[in-house]
Parts: structure tokens; C-alpha cells; sequence
């Protein structure tokens, strides 16, 4: 938002011209930017498209409306929304904050009778481009965004079985199988099987609860939680990979302090 408003306030061009920039629905496209970069609602496909289709109805009413008596002045923002709602389901790219573009543009305003049909492009297409730009810099400096750019691909019908499924079922088994040791050798050693069998509990517990996030997230069916499960498997594969660390380093540790015929 201050990008846009040093841009509104020295860009030379717009202040020779006196040309609008800064419009109140970024405003609310900033907090999903922002807040929530992971929502869908939030990807670059929503944010751009979504505003430049609701700019684009509220400026397709307003020239309906523009020589309608004054009594109707409510009307083509209402419809601007309808219609901006329609065609963003149409195109799968709802974003709420363009319906405040739709009306805003669709109800009379100063900038649309300014700029006339070109507003879809400018203010309202530049000024959401840097959005998204910036949002990209900001956001990946500790998260990942966007999480997706375009798809189409529907969740069900190309879902393959991921990395991190496999990994996730082999460190199980190995962890059942180490647990297994654990009890066998307990029979020599109670205080070391006992230290194994806790290790072994901890590490498969740790990889049930990964294994279940991800069928949790295998369960939703719908195109917008694809890309969001893509986001979390980098996630999970940090997981994997910080548990078989303290895995690691647990075994080495044992490995120095005990010796058979200790006890």
C-alpha cells in the first residue's frame, strides 16, 4: 500500500494528468495478501483476474446507466456486483474484495468517468499487478507464495501418491521394527529396552501423526486444497527430515553409553 501511495502522490504522469491510482478495494485484497497468502483466495489468479473482471462490469453499467435518470443511480452498482460475482464463478477466481471494485466503479464514480473503459486496465490492473508483486517478496521471506499461479487440474482426478507418503510409511516400518528389537533385547537388558521402546514409541508416534495430516489432507477432494497440500509437503519433508535427525543422534548417543554386560 505505500508503493501505491508514493506512486499516486509523485508519479509524474498521473499528477500532470490527474489520473486516479490508489482505489479503496487493494485495501482488502492487502489483507488477504498479507494475513493469509496460503488462501486461495488469495493466489495471483484470484487477485488479478477477480479485480480486472469486476472493474470491467462495473464500467460495462456505468455506461449502461450513464444517461439514465438520476433515480436510478443505485442500481448499476448492485448489478456490477451481481454480474462480477457470475462471471469470477464462471472463471473459478472469486476474490470479495473486487465486489467493493464492481460498485465502486459501477456506482457513477469520478475516476470512471475520467478514465472511461481503459479503468479495468488502469488504475485497476497496475496497481494489482505491484500488489502481487510486492505481496511475492514480502510473503517469501519466511512462507511460501504464491502457492499456485494457474491450475485446472482437479484434485481427484490426478492425485499420485507422493514422496513423502512413501517416506512417511517406510520410517514406520522401521520404527515398528526397532521397537521390536527393543522388546527382544529386553530380555537382557530391562533398563535398555526400556530406553528403545520409549525412542521407538516417540519416533512412531511422531510419524502416525504426519501419516494422518496427510490422508487428512488427501481427503479433501476440491482444486483449491491440491495446491495447499503442495505447500504442506514441503512442510512434512522438514518434519521427516528433523526426526530422523533426533532419530539419529539418539541411536549414536546410546550407542556411547551402552555396552552389553553393563548391568
Amino acid at each position: 500500500m505505500a508503493v501505491i501511495g508514493m506512486i499516486h502522490k509523485y508519479g509524474a504522469a498521473i499528477k500532470n494528468h490527474h489520473l486516479p491510482f490508489a482505489i479503496a478495494p487493494t485495501g482488502a485484497s492487502a489483507v488477504l495478501l498479507f494475513a493469509v497468502p496460503s488462501s486461495p483466495l488469495a493466489q495471483p489468479r484470484n487477485v488479478i483476474l477477480g479485480h480486472v473482471i469486476a472493474a470491467q462490469m462495473g464500467v460495462f453499467m456505468y455506461k449502461a446507466f450513464e444517461n439514465v435518470e438520476t433515480s436510478l443511480e443505485w442500481l448499476p452498482g448492485a448489478l456490477a456486483v451481481g454480474l462480477a460475482i457470475f462471471f469470477m464463478g464462471l472463471t473459478n477466481c472469486y476474490h470479495p474484495p473486487a465486489g467493493a471494485t464492481a460498485y465502486l466503479s459501477g456506482y457513477f464514480s469520478a475516476d470512471v468517468k475520467r478514465v472511461g473503459w481503459w479503468f479495468p486496465l488502469f488504475p485497476v490492473l497496475s496497481v494489482v499487478l505491484i500488489m502481487v508483486g510486492v505481496a511475492m517478496i514480502v510473503n517469501n521471506i519466511c512462507r511460501v507464495y504464491p502457492v499456485y499461479w494457474f491450475t485446472t487440474v482437479h484434485f481427484k482426478d490426478n492425485r499420485p501418491e507422493t514422496q513423502v507418503e512413501k517416506e512417511v510409511e517406510r520410517e514406520k516400518g522401521k520404527d515398528i521394527e526397532e521397537g521390536g528389537d527393543d522388546n527382544d533385547d529386553g530380555e537382557s537388558s530391562t533398563d535398555d529396552s526400556n530406553r528403545n521402546g520409549s525412542r521407538g514409541s516417540g519416533t512412531s508416534s511422531c510419524s502416525v501423526d504426519i501419516q494422518d495430516e496427510v490422508n487428512s489432507i488427501a481427503g479433501n477432494e476440491t482444486e483449491a486444497q491440491l495446491a495447499w497440500m503442495q505447500a504442506r509437503i514441503h512442510e512434512l519433508e522438514h518434519e521427516l527430515n528433523s526426526l530422523r535427525a533426533k532419530h539419529a543422534e539418539h541411536a549414536l548417543k546410546h550407542s556411547k553409553t551402552y555396552q552389553p554386560g553393563m548391568l
